[in-house]
């Protein structure tokens, strides 16, 4: 047998590190993350605890790495918007952040199982204040843009209500209406500027 390029090394290495992100997020929702061990983290993965360490630092390190997968899919949900003009970023990011919670229902299923532990937050620290702060800032710039008044309140309404349905959500994925919900969020926030807009082209 040939020795593995250094393409695949790097592939074996991605898919064990994924491995261990999801050992963890899975071991963190049923057992807290107090109480879950790096040696229970590995078991599930089924690696050697050594090997762990050669991906993660040790637990906190996992937990990032966890927070950095939901900070990616936030992200994707704000490139969506960003690629759309101005007035319709609103609508896009609203579509996009529904349309990512369902590709990757499982991880948000678990991540919402866990990111409310004492123990995780305290983990978390700065970073998850920074960024929620950052998503506000963002939507208050689509809402700004957008014309609504009073962008910070609408933004933290907005932001709640993305999150708290998200949340409802994963806890019954077969029985929520999502796709009405949506189309009603996108007409409260959008709906009005669009009749604006399109009087505004009638004149």
């Amino acid at each position: 047998m040939s020795p593995r390029t250094a393409e695949q090394n790097e592939q074996i290495r991605a898919i064990t590190r994924q491995r261990l992100i999801g050992a963890a997020l899975a071991l963190f929702a049923e057992h807290g993350y107090q109480g879950t061990s790096v040696r229970m983290i590995a078991e599930a993965a089924g690696v050697a605890q050594g090997l762990l360490y050669s991906h993660f630092e040790g637990k906190q390190a996992l937990l990032h790495a966890i927070f950095e997968e939901s900070v990616g899919d936030v992200r994707e949900s704000f490139a969506i918007a960003d690629a759309a003009p101005p007035g319709e970023r609103l609508e896009r990011l609203i579509r996009g952040s529904f349309a990512v919670l369902e590709r990757n229902l499982p991880f948000w299923r678990l991540s919402y199982g866990v990111r409310m532990q004492p123990a995780v937050l305290a983990g978390l620290g700065p970073a998850l204040h920074e960024w929620t702060a950052s998503i506000r800032r963002t939507l208050q710039g689509y809402l700004r843009d957008a014309g609504v008044p009073n962008p910070e309140i609408e933004a933290a309404v907005l932001f709640a209500l993305i999150d708290g349905i998200s949340q409802h959500y994963v806890l019954d994925p077969q029985r929520y209406p999502l796709n009405a919900v949506t189309e009603l969020i996108v007409s409260r926030f959008c709906g009005t500027r669009r009749v604006s807009a399109s009087r505004r082209g009638r004149r």
